[in-house]
């Protein structure tokens, strides 16, 4: 199903791949959990991903449509710059300030650490939107965190 304006131009790069990779895994590392390797079969579908989530204003698009077996997290901003990857997962890692590790529950930092998690993929778009310069990023990962009643096994303290 089509949004309601066209896909924004793919900015995907090997720059923004290696970025990715890097902060993903750095964060990882404080939770002990093993490094992602990158996909490049997963970076074809975030790239894919983040432009049909562009179809929509802002997040409206939400995770329709995402394929079973792979967990996903989106970023949105709007402003006179393009985002970074680094941006889009420091914004997700500052989710563990609200984590409640007695009652833990889906959210992005759970999905970024997730320690059975093994592949990623990335995927950028930007350019002018409705109203603002805007950026979506997309990071798919396989196999998908935020499984219920598996969350205290895969998401480990610093």
């Amino acid at each position: 199903m089509a949004g309601t304006r066209p896909a924004l131009p793919d900015a995907t790069n090997g720059n923004f791949l290696l970025e990715a990779l890097h902060a993903a895994n750095a964060h990882r590392a404080r939770h002990h959990a093993p490094p992602l390797a990158m996909d490049p079969l997963l970076v074809d579908y975030a790239r894919s991903r983040a432009a049909s989530r562009s179809e929509y204003d802002d997040l409206r698009a939400g995770h329709g449509g995402l394929r079973a077996g792979t967990g996903e997290n989106l970023f949105w901003a709007a402003g006179p710059d393009m985002s970074t990857a680094a941006q889009a997962v420091t914004s997700w890692y500052g989710e563990i300030a609200a984590y409640d590790w007695h009652r833990p529950r889906a959210c992005h930092f759970s999905q970024l650490v997730w320690k059975d998690s093994t592949r990623m993929g990335a995927g950028r778009v930007a350019g002018q939107g409705s109203e603002h310069f805007e950026t979506y990023i997309v990071f798919v990962f396989e196999r998908p965190g935020n499984v219920s009643g598996e969350h205290r096994g895969n998401v480990l303290p610093a």
